[in-house]
């Protein structure tokens, strides 16, 4: 199939907060079997993925290589279901704000984030907009946002 046809897909990945790290965090396991589930599905030529995570600009060299570890989870499921992609790792000091960036330079047709149901409660503080807000707000494709109780939901496309 010629480039044209195919959908690149980017989704933004970052690491758990549980200890075992360069472990993906949930909500990104959650996103990316999201997008396996119900968008990929066995259409592997159809679609290319683009798996990011942002760091701070001037990591440790250990906590970038943990960052290059926790990106080949992703890589091998790639792999094993034979879906084109490219992981890579960005330097920011605010990851949403790379993640758009990041999509705009790649040219994106959709944007894939995982959520915390703790997102409405940060709302409630006032503590800020998430990063799913943000990219809503401030990025050119089209974004879903997927948290546990969508992976127990399949949409019929």
């Amino acid at each position: 199939m010629a480039d044209q046809e195919r959908t690149d897909i980017l989704v933004a990945v970052n690491k758990s907060s549980e200890k075992g790290y360069p472990n993906p965090s949930k909500r990104s396991k959650v996103a990316f079997e999201w997008i396996l589930e119900n968008i990929v599905r066995t259409n592997v030529d159809r679609f290319g993925l683009f798996i990011l995570h942002v760091h701070q600009p001037y990591p440790p060299d250990a906590e970038y290589e943990e960052a290059l570890e926790m990106l080949d989870y992703f890589d091998n499921k790639c792999l094993q279901i034979g879906v084109a992609h490219l992981s890579w790792t960005a330097p920011g000091d605010d990851p949403k704000v790379v993640i758009c960036e990041e999509a705009q330079r790649i040219g994106a047709d959709l944007l894939v984030l995982g959520i915390r149901k703790r997102a409405s409660i940060r709302r409630f503080f006032n503590r800020g907009e998430s990063a799913a807000e943000y990219c809503i707000k401030h990025t050119d494709c089209p974004v879903i946002t997927a948290n546990k109780k969508a992976t127990q939901r399949h949409i019929a496309l």
